[in-house]
């Protein structure tokens, strides 16, 4: 099922306000990890999820990237990240699990997920700068947290170029890790726009009654254009019919094969009328006696 069908833009602009302050999430990995994708899901959810899946320590590296500055928008394309879109989109054969958010509602912090795995697997950590695009040759052994931080996309009209390079980089970064080792892709973002930041991204003037509504003729909502007409989702994958549905679906199909063999049975039953009259004939024959 491809949600970005479904229609946002119908919805008003009190809808486009309840997405403005989203932001997509990816994990892909060469372990098995559980983790299901969703639409949206909140920052703190997501948090806890992902505490879940990584305690038990499935990978020897775990990149974390953390992409400011995005929308779900931003991924709708093809192009706009192809090597991450292809571990997403099961083109890599490495990759044994994946997940996909395309809304989070509040941040997840990339040091909480730091913190997480050096407390639980005791990984060591390798910063690397996303803005200078240099990057070592070779990893340390594991467990390894490789920690890059992307500068916030632009808004003009290199805004794809931009997160495509970052693709690009972010892809020749995974390509030093060992090929026998195990990796977790976590993919962190936060949203374009933030309230507190208005008055740095739009300019005021006036009184203050009059600045919040210059602000909110102002506000950018490109981010949201086409989400209506647009043919493809984020990645073009969800997942929905998890096993947990598979199971309650079979359980009910059982359910209902058992109450239909047992109606059938009961309405087969064929009983003469005369098994329900009493029999004086015994009783009869007695007092002949």
């Amino acid at each position: 099922m491809r949600l970005s069908r479904f229609g946002l833009v119908a919805l008003g602009a009190a809808a486009v306000n309840a997405f403005r302050d989203t932001s997509p999430f990816f994990l892909a990995s060469t372990s098995d990890v559980l983790a299901n994708s969703a639409y949206i899901q909140t920052g703190a959810s997501l948090f806890d999820t992902l505490s879940s899946s990584l305690s038990t320590c499935p990978s020897d590296y775990y990149v974390v990237v953390y992409q400011p500055g995005v929308h779900s928008t931003d991924f709708a394309s093809r192009k706009s990240a192809p090597r991450l879109g292809a571990k997403m989109l099961g083109k890599d054969s490495s990759i044994r699990s994946k997940m996909s958010v395309n809304e989070v509602a509040g941040l997840v912090e990339p040091k909480h997920i730091k913190s997480l795995l050096e407390e639980k697997c005791k990984a060591q950590t390798s910063t690397i700068d996303g803005s200078s695009g240099s990057y070592p040759s070779s990893f340390e052994k594991g467990p390894r947290i490789i920690d890059i931080e992307f500068p916030m996309l632009s808004l003009g009209s290199d805004r794809a170029q931009q997160l495509a390079g970052f693709d690009g980089l972010l892809s020749d970064i995974v390509a030093q890790i060992p090929s026998s080792s195990k990796y977790t892709i976590l993919y962190l973002t936060s949203p374009r726009e933030f309230p507190e930041t208005d008055s740095v991204i739009y300019e005021t003037e006036g009184d203050s009654y009059h600045d919040s509504i210059h602000m909110e003729l102002k506000r950018d909502y490109s981010s949201h254009e086409g989400l209506s007409d647009k043919s493809t989702s984020l990645f073009e994958e969800y997942q929905y019919f998890t096993p947990g549905i598979f199971m309650g679906l079979m359980a009910t199909f059982l359910f209902f094969a058992i109450l239909y063999i047992g109606i059938n049975a009961l309405g087969s039953l064929q009983v003469p009328y005369a098994a329900f009259e009493k029999d004086t004939s015994a009783a009869v024959q007695k007092k002949s006696q």
